[in-house]
């Protein structure tokens, strides 16, 4: 069974240990400019929200919101196994939770190429193509 559970920032030291392992994982495949210490401060100042995935009672993977006017930013997710039924799960809960809000969009971004097909797929469209000078 899958369940989500928000992390309140009192709570964020006990799962830390592998939140920061899933965000080094993400990092060593894709060259964001944020660093894991940024996702904490931010979670813990309240400015980011951070659930954990529970997969059949053990950690299975995390997502890191950030609330922004009518929007949802996914700035982070990761699963610790390539599991489509977790993130399709997770997905759901995600716009479940972007709707209760009162979002209007739900973004990501992601340097990785696989994603283009698999956003597509999950209902997100690009809007915004990005060249670094």
């Amino acid at each position: 069974m899958i369940e989500f559970k928000y992390i309140a920032p009192n709570d964020l030291r006990f799962w830390w240990p592998s939140i920061r392992e899933g965000l080094n994982k993400i990092k060593s495949h894709s060259p964001e400019n944020w660093i894991p210490e940024d996702v904490y401060t931010d979670c813990f100042n309240k400015a980011s929200d951070l659930f954990v995935i529970i997969n059949n009672q053990r950690f299975a993977g995390f997502f890191v919101l950030q609330p922004m006017q009518n929007t949802v930013h996914v700035w982070a997710a990761w699963t610790v196994e390539n599991d489509y039924q977790i993130v399709d799960a997770g997905l759901k809960y995600i716009k479940s939770l972007a709707g209760q809000a009162g979002a209007k969009y739900l973004t990501f971004s992601s340097h990785r190429k696989g994603w283009q097909r698999r956003a597509a797929a999950y209902g997100f469209r690009p809007k915004q193509y990005i060249c670094e000078v």
